[in-house]
Order: C-alpha cells, then structure tokens, then sequence
C-alpha cells in the first residue's frame, strides 16, 4: 500500500550534558558543546520561569541575606571586613544554587603570609587534563568559552587549591556530591524539574504570542494537489518547521494560492475541548513539579487565595526549610571558606547567619 503521510517529531526535551576529554586543548568540556552552564543561566535570567528563579532567589536570601556570625577575635573581624567575606558569600551562594557548585580563588603574597580571595564565576572554568605538561591537579578560566580559541578568551591556567602550597593563584572547586557526577562538573539540584521550567517558559510565550497575534485552533493541513516524494514532503516540512512552529509562530496566517478549488489547501482544525481547564490544570503541574524539585516547602512559594496560611504556619515551615536545606548548604559555603582562612592560624571559624538569628525590619522582606 502506497504511504501519503509521514510522522515529525519535534522533541526537545531536556537532556543531561555529556562530558568529553578533549586531550588536544587540555580540559573536560561541559556539555557537548561546552556551553551547558550558560543554558542554566538563561533558564534563570531569560529563558526560564518565575517560579524557578524566585526559588533560587529564595535559597539565596536565607542561606546569605542575614550576613555572617559575629567572632570574637578582632583580627579575624577585620579579615572578614577587609575581605568582604559577606558579598563573597552572596556571590557564591548564588552559583552554588544555579549550578550546584562554586568557586573562588586565593592570591598568595610573596611571602606566603597573607592572601587575597576572590569569587570566581563558576561557569568559567572548565577541569584540565593532567598531562606531561601539565602534571598537576588544574583548571582554566575564559570568560567566554563559545569563543576560546579567539586570542582575547584564551583560557588561562589556574592551579588546584592545596593548602600545603602558599604561592601563587590557586582554585577553589567545590561541587555538590552526585553519584553521577563522577568528581565533575556540578548537577543541577533541580535537574529533574527542568522540563518543568522549559515549560513554564514556553507555555507563556505560547500565551503571549496568542494575545498578540489573535486566537487560533491547531490544525491539519491537507494539499489535495497529489501525494508527493519522500524528498519533497521532507523539503516542505523543513520550511513549515522554520515557518509555523515554535511559541514565537503560534497564530500565524497562512495564505495560499491554487487554480481552481480542487488544488486548494484544506485546513482541519482540532478542537481543543476544555482548553481553558486544562491550562490551568497543567500550570499547576508545572508549579508543583519545579517546587517539589527545589525541594520547597510549596506554602513557601505558591500562595494560593484562601490558603495562606498563618504567620505560625510560615515560620514553622521556614524552621523546617532551615534544618533541612539551608543549613546543610551554609555548612558547605562555610567549610570551603574556612579551609583558605585557616591557613592563616585563626582558629575560630566563620559562620553564616541563620534567619531567625537576627531580628531586624528586613527580615520579612527577605524571606518573603
């Protein structure tokens, strides 16, 4: 029986990245195109939900927004001021959310006596391969690594922290343990809600596009003008994919032109019954699914009318929030923080606040 249809898939679910030794330019790539960390960035700022980044916000706020514990000793007081520990912690808190992970670097003085420490862009650095040349534990910086090859983004070579080495520019690295990260790149916390977070995305530029462009059904579109080759129906669905498909095409005017009625394109359209219900069933599927991978509280996040909650309920749930993710993640700032500065012989450590620590008019707008 001859064949007058075929079948497209337009898949572009989420895929775990891949890593790739690449021996000839001396690191591990992250993603195949070695751009993976950039595709998390946009899923915050650009390209994600509101849901997800106002999480990440969140975590952000609790786990740093409160500043750092008061220590006894004065000259660890001044370190931490002349250091700006606290805006450190910010910015490694927010990397360690997106991305699972963190880094800084430290500078050794001539002498070894004294350091300066600095918040180094996760997503900059990519892990060296170990090599004749480079025998050492390493890493390398670019500021652009889509463009590492051009002179101005040439990585540059940083060595692996080792506190019995005070010389030097040394990283930093910690990421989050994964038994599928194989002591490499960080996971993502929230990796098994990122089609959820594409979703949101694209849901709402399906929504904006139908606003701006008026209102239509799906439809089939049926040429009654004979069944064409393999070659051709592949040709024509290359141009109507550039064409129609994709939230920024959703309600486009087709316009066609044929001699005589028999030849005319038909258009079918597919009711979608219920639509309206059913949009707002899968918003609540895409909320719940990106909370429940952000491991939140979903009270916390989506306030629902009528099921707010008293001001007891939200600060037994922040308590619990507290115990059971924040503080884990503090500990794991702090102990990076404090391997570098006790390199220096202060033997009290430095630690975040929690926010039920401090009691001050901000704090409602912060864990809000």
């Amino acid at each position: 029986m001859e064949k007058n249809f075929k079948i497209y898939s337009f898949n572009q679910a989420y895929q775990a990245p891949e890593y790739k030794w690449d021996a000839k330019n001396g690191f591990i790539t992250w993603g195949s195109d070695n751009n993976y960390p950039q595709y998390l960035i946009d899923l915050y700022n650009i390209n994600g939900s509101a849901t997800h980044k106002s999480i990440i916000n969140k975590k952000s706020r609790l786990a740093t927004g409160f500043g750092i514990k008061p220590v006894t000793n004065p000259e660890l007081s001044k370190f931490i001021k002349d250091k700006k520990l606290e805006k450190l912690f910010r910015r490694l808190e927010k990397d360690f959310e997106i991305f699972n992970g963190y880094a800084f670097e430290i500078i050794w003085n001539n002498d070894g006596s004294d350091f300066s420490i600095n918040y180094v862009p996760l997503h900059k650095i990519r892990i060296g391969i170990q090599n004749e040349e480079y025998s050492e534990p390493h890493f390398w910086f670019s500021t652009d690594w889509t463009k590492y090859k051009k002179e101005e983004y040439k990585p540059q070579y940083i060595a692996k922290f080792d506190p019995n080495i005070r010389k030097g520019k040394q990283l930093y690295y910690y990421t989050e343990e994964n038994p599928q990260a194989d002591d490499l790149y960080p996971i993502a916390g929230y990796s098994s809600a990122i089609n959820w977070i594409e979703l949101d995305y694209e849901v709402s530029k399906f929504h904006l596009n139908q606003v701006k462009q008026g209102f239509a059904p799906s439809f089939i579109l049926n040429f009654a003008t004979g069944i064409p080759t393999e070659e051709e129906m592949d040709e024509f669905y290359r141009d109507f994919k550039r064409n129609y498909s994709s939230a920024e095409n959703a309600g486009k005017i087709i316009i066609t032109y044929s001699e005589g009625a028999d030849g005319k394109p038909e258009l079918i359209p597919i009711q979608l019954n219920d639509s309206d219900e059913r949009f707002i069933m899968l918003q609540d599927m895409v909320e719940k699914n990106i909370v429940m991978g952000h491991e939140v509280p979903p009270q916390l996040v989506i306030l629902t009318p009528g099921k707010l909650g008293s001001t007891d309920e939200r600060k037994e749930l922040l308590q619990e929030f507290q115990s059971y993710y924040i503080t884990p993640r503090q500990e794991q700032l702090e102990e990076g923080v404090n391997e570098a500065v006790s390199l220096l012989g202060f033997g009290e450590e430095v630690k975040l606040n929690e926010y039920k620590d401090v009691e001050n008019k901000d704090n409602k707008q912060i864990i809000q």
